[in-house]
């Protein structure tokens, strides 16, 4: 059974909630609203707001046909980001049905867990998805079924309380959860958010089935135009920001690298106007020569699958950095209207301004609990208060800054270790393009500190260099926060999500322990 359970409301509180969905008949309204504007575009193809629409009321018939409906569970797995399954999922929507979405790439895995745990009544896909027992339907023949479908009035069965997505997170350190968000959480994380940039095209480079799929809804909310780009490479995304100019975007952190390190888009994307970006921690230095070369406007969301936004770092943040506020950059921001954030130590009590400790929030968009497991529901939700996971500290003027996540400390000689002050540390040396770390078992500390480097273009990596930035860690920091072992490599391992897959990468450097020759004691 899920973690859902039902709440007990007043005569007001129960009609409030029996009502069509805020989240989906506000949606509905701006594709009416804005029908002869150009909505959605992939290549030369380009939809209008009212063939979105339409699309999205055609695919919900079939879909009904096919048995899914209010309570529903429909899954979308599909090989890439393609645009169809936007109108998939307004459909599900529509229907007042329990959507998830995965995009089968080559870093996910779990995909036969996933399609068992979210219990779906019916799978859409367009690659092999593995028979759990559900009924399956191809994508292309659910198109074909759609465009022939006569259109009807467009209905919303949705209520505030259903669950509208089942969102399984990254499973870095562990099997996949499913994050239960009700329509009510949708609405409320819809209203938190500040209103899109809807006088650029906002340019779709990372998973429809994650974030991007909500920011390109919330496009659409304010009239603005999508354009969907899959596969992300720079040389594509630069072309696409002149044509389509001016363009916003969000990138994940590994993607502001790629373009940093690229010739092509080192110092500048002609036609990128702003910059919303997270996902993963960011070096501060190679955020500030992001901000400096390339101008825009920049604006850093932290987010959770359970607690969407929590902080934001505004424009005029990152403008205030590069002026003379360096420490900005390695913050993420100040929590967002309607969200509280308190930092806690172990036994759950407030800490004092500076001091670190785990990152607790509450807000009206937080998840309903884990789908399916009320045990670790019960872990993380505390008397309304959700207990992120993330290790942090707040400043004295309401910034909040994270210095790791609870199962990313590392233990040496019994003393915390926190990775992303170390991480930060290494990517100041110039030889270091990208720095992650991780910890492994040492029978002399307990744990130790073990770093994967990517090098700077140009550089070639050498004992000396990883000597260098391990000496940057130690000045820095402390001795016990100094790496041990340096491993280099060509890219860092990413998850389905575009983080650093530190899972992998923990597994690598406990093999290397065994004797692999790929590591450099320093």
């Amino acid at each position: 059974m899920a973690s859902i359970m039902p709440v007990s409301r007043s005569g007001a509180e129960r009609q409030s909630h029996m009502a069509a969905a805020r989240y989906v008949t506000s949606l509905v309204g701006a594709l009416e609203r804005y029908a002869g504007r150009p909505a959605l575009g992939a290549g030369p193809v380009v939809l209008e707001f009212q063939e979105v629409l339409d699309a999205a009321g055609r695919l919900a018939g079939v879909l009904s046909g096919a048995g899914i409906g209010r309570g529903s569970g429909l899954a979308c797995v599909t090989g890439s980001n393609r645009p169809e399954v936007l109108p998939v999922r307004i459909a599900a929507h529509l229907l007042g049905a329990r959507l998830t979405q995965v995009l089968a790439g080559p870093a996910l895995y779990g995909l036969e867990f996933i399609l068992r745990d979210c219990r779906p009544d019916l799978v859409v896909h367009d690659v092999p998805a593995p028979d759990t027992g559900a009924p399956r339907l191809g994508l292309d023949l659910l198109l074909r079924r759609a465009a022939d479908h006569a259109p009807g009035e467009v209905c919303v069965r949705a209520r505030e309380d259903d669950v509208a997505r089942v969102t399984y997170t990254g499973g870095t350190t562990g099997r996949p959860k499913g994050v239960a968000s009700t329509f009510g959480a949708m609405a409320a994380r819809n209203s938190v958010r500040p209103a899109a940039w809807a006088e650029s095209v906002y340019l779709s480079v990372t998973s429809l089935a994650q974030r991007s799929g909500g920011r390109c809804l919330e496009q659409w909310r304010a009239g603005g135009r999508v354009e969907i780009l899959d596969p992300f490479a720079p040389g594509e995304f630069a072309a696409a920001c002149r044509r389509l100019a001016p363009v916003a975007t969000y990138l994940t952190t590994s993607m502001v690298y790629r373009l940093l390190d690229d010739p092509a888009t080192a110092h500048g994307v002609p036609g990128l106007e702003a910059v919303s970006y997270g996902d993963s921690p960011v070096h501060p230095e190679r955020l500030r020569e992001a901000v400096t070369r390339w101008g825009g406007r920049w604006r850093q969301g932290y987010a959770t699958n359970e607690a969407a936004v929590i902080c934001r770092l505004t424009p005029d943040d990152h403008d205030a950095a590069v002026s003379g506020r360096p420490e900005l950059l390695a913050s993420v921001g100040r929590p967002v209207a309607g969200v509280e954030v308190e930092v806690r130590d172990g036994r759950g009590a407030a800490v004092a301004t500076g001091r670190t400790g785990e990152v607790w929030i509450r807000s009206a968009a937080m998840m309903t609990g884990y789908w399916g497991r009320p045990r670790l529901t019960a872990e993380v939700l505390r008397d309304g208060w959700l207990r992120t996971g993330d290790v942090g500290h707040l400043g004295a003027d309401g910034y909040l800054y994270l210095d790791d996540r609870v199962h990313d400390v590392v233990m040496v000689h019994g003393d915390n270790v926190y990775c992303v002050p170390v991480e930060a540390a290494l990517a100041r040396h110039p030889a270091v393009a990208q720095a992650v770390v991780v910890g492994r078992h040492s029978d002399l500390t307990g744990e130790e500190v073990c770093a994967f480097l990517v090098p700077a273009a140009g550089c070639e990596p050498s004992t000396a260099q990883a000597a260098g930035a391990c000496d940057l860690v130690e000045k820095d920091l402390s001795p016990a926060h100094r790496p041990t072992v340096v491993f280099w490599e060509r890219a860092i391992p990413l998850t389905a999500r575009g983080k650093p897959d530190k899972r992998r990468l923990r597994e690598r450097a406990a093999r290397a322990a065994h004797g692999r020759p790929d590591r450099q004691d320093t």
